[in-house]
């Protein structure tokens, strides 16, 4: 099983594997150009994770200030990605909704812890996807090319900050015994 330090790492090489690899994914038929298209294709993977890990937080979190963090996430990530999947199809930008490979890797080593060592594991994902997203998502807001996506990045990117947050809490209050 990975340890804390592998599993972030292999989130952030995920999350730049999946951005180097979005490249070949860019539609020409878009309305956005491909700076707008890749952080659009790059949201709706993170999103997909967010949603998938939140709902796994509900099934096997010990702590129930754990389960309900993943609770709100579940909700806040599905209307998110929503929000997302409406404003690509205007732009003609086909989504992919699937995890990237290192989401999908912390995701299926994610299943099989429970308790307290499942909610230290998925807070310290938590923390590490939340990172980047925000950068993510900053970045869109202040450099996007097309005005709708940047509107969506930046009415969005308030949600990662205070999700990293409330991850960061959580740990900080995490028990003696889930460590």
């Amino acid at each position: 099983m990975l340890n804390s330090f592998c599993r972030a790492a292999a989130a952030t090489v995920g999350c730049a594997a999946l951005i180097a690899a979005g490249c070949s994914f860019l539609q020409s038929n878009a309305e956005v150009t491909p700076v707008d298209q890749q952080f659009m294709l790059t949201a709706a993977s993170v999103g997909t994770a967010e949603v998938d890990m939140a709902e796994l937080a509900e099934r096997q979190g010990g702590d129930p200030a754990v389960k309900a963090y993943g609770h709100r996430l579940a909700q806040t990530h599905a209307r998110i990605n929503d929000e997302l999947s409406l404003l690509a199809e205007r732009k003609h930008v086909n989504l992919i909704h699937a995890m990237d490979p290192a989401n999908r890797t912390l995701y299926e080593e994610l299943t099989h812890l429970s308790g307290p060592l499942f909610d230290r594991e998925y807070l310290l994902a938590q923390i590490n996807m939340h990172r980047m997203g925000d950068g993510l998502y900053e970045s869109e807001a202040q450099a996007g090319e097309d005005a709708d996506v940047k509107a969506f990045a930046a009415r969005n990117a308030p949600v990662g900050v205070e999700h990293l947050q409330l991850a960061q809490t959580l740990l900080a209050q995490e028990r003696p015994s889930g460590r």
